[in-house]
Order: C-alpha cells, then structure tokens, then sequence
C-alpha cells in the first residue's frame, strides 16, 4: 500500500459502490419537437486495496510508470473512471497511467502522494492537478479552512512538484484573485468566458442542486420563478451577467453535479498534458 497513515485511505480501500450517471458529456439539445436529454448510465465507483480509483497496483511496483496526482477532479467523482483526464491520456494518447487522485486532498497531501510514489515505483512522468489552495493536511485527515490570499499561495509554492506536467482545476473552482496568481505561474486551467449571451441556447432539462441555490441566491423580484424559467420563460436581462452567467453556462462543462468535469471537459486537459508532455520528452 502506497499510504496506510491517512484517515482518507482507511474508508477507500476496496470501496464499491453503484452510483446513478450523473455525468452528461453530451449535453441536451433542443430541436422543433423540443428538448432532448441523452441518457445517463449508471456505473460503479471502485477503488482497489490501496485505496484509489483503479485497479491494482501491486504489480507496477519498481517499475516504470507515469503517474497522475490531484484531488476529486482527478478521481473525476460524478463520472466513470473512463471518463477521467488520467484515463483519456491512456485511451488517446497511449499513455498509461496510474491515478493516485484523493477525494478531497490538497496540495500538500498530493506532495505526499508524490514522494511516497517516488519511492515506490520507478516514475517517469508525473501528471498533476493542483487542488483548492485553502486544502490542508492537518492530523493526518483532509480539512478546509479560510486563509489569507498571500499565505495560501506561499503554501502552495512550497508544494509545488519539481519537473511535473502541470495543470490546476477549471476556472469555475477559483476567485479572480486565485485566477490572477495562476497566470503567474503560467499553470494552466481551463479558462472559460462566464458570460452568457442573446443567442446563446439556454439547456433547461436539468437544474443540479448547485444551480438551484444559485438561482434562489440571484433570483430578482421580477425574474421568472425556477419552475417558469424551466418551462421555457424567457430569462430576464439580469442573467446576462458574469456573475449569475455560471448558472447556467456550467452545464456545457460540468458534469451533473454542477462542479466536477465532464467527458468533454477532461478530453481537453487530457489534450493539453499530452502536448506538454510531448514537448518535455522531445527537449
């Protein structure tokens, strides 16, 4: 077992568990007849004896392999383990990985994931996603707390892993003043306009709970009530905005949770580190 002091692996160990398919990479459309949404698969969480979402790793070590480090986005919660960045690197681009994503970890606790792997298998490439930069790792379990800006991006400085091919989480995830420190990192993340705009199709076939607090948040006096907005209400010029914009622009991204990534989303952070990738074994 790579880790056997962290309270996260002691209930992920072996875990199972059948979910209904929350992810939808192919977003709804509407046509004359109307809306139509694809149908959703169920599939099954697994995680093997060490406690990640794969199967057994037993047998990798000593040897050579590209490992791939982060937190839910890279366990890719809310969507089959297929659908995941770490995986799409092994189904497009032929190499293989092995994902040592935590649900809720932070950048620390994915440091230590690191060094302990480096010492475990003979690692030629890591793949990183850096976490929520308040994430720490206090008394060997996951916690959350509110921090100040400056000292939460020293911390993760400190963290940060020497020579990976990195990435951090989709621009959904972070403040303006998280946005604006990662593009002095020149870390990228996946950066999507907010807005939403006139002609701009608006899916209404599934509001996910995340939506619905938004909306009830934003809601004005004279905006349409959720259930009119969903029978095809026109929206009311204030959704126009960056910040109510997310409500509805998530959905395209996002897979039916409202925050992790869909297929889509993880094909092109899939595209991204295998370009990076390509370029650092051709220097």
């Amino acid at each position: 077992m790579l880790i056997n002091d962290l309270e996260y692996f002691k209930g992920s160990a072996n875990y199972t568990h059948q979910t209904n398919g929350i992810d939808n990479p192919k977003y709804s459309h509407r046509d004359t007849k109307g809306w139509h949404a694809y149908t959703v698969q169920n599939f099954d969480y697994k995680y093997n004896s060490w406690g990640f979402r794969g199967p057994d790793y037993d047998q990798y070590v000593g040897k050579p392999v590209n490992i791939c480090l982060g937190d839910s986005f890279t366990v890719n919660v809310g969507g089959p383990i297929e659908y995941s960045w770490c995986s799409q690197l092994a189904k497009h681009f032929n190499i293989p990985t092995l994902n040592l994503g935590m649900d809720g970890a932070g950048n620390d606790a994915i440091r230590l994931v690191y060094e302990r792997a480096c010492k475990l298998f003979d690692v030629q490439n890591t793949f990183v996603m850096y976490s929520f930069f308040h994430r720490r790792l206090i008394d060997n379990t996951f916690q959350q707390h509110l921090y100040d800006d400056n000292e939460n991006f020293a911390f993760f400085l400190e963290q940060r892993i020497p020579n990976a091919i990195e990435c951090a989480l989709p621009v959904w995830t972070w403040t303006a003043n998280e946005e604006q420190f990662l593009h002095t990192t020149n870390i990228y993340f996946y950066d999507i306009s907010l807005y939403i705009y006139d002609n701009q199709e608006i899916d209404r076939t599934y509001i996910n709970p995340l939506q619905q607090e938004l909306y009830k948040k934003f809601k004005g006096p004279d905006w349409p009530t959720l259930e009119q907005f969903v029978k095809g209400a026109d929206p009311h010029p204030d959704m126009f905005t960056k910040q109510f914009g997310q409500f509805l622009h998530y959905t395209k991204y996002t897979n039916r949770d409202g925050c992790h990534m869909n297929q889509e989303t993880n094909k092109v952070y899939a595209d991204y580190l295998y370009n990076q990738w390509k370029l650092k074994n051709e220097s």
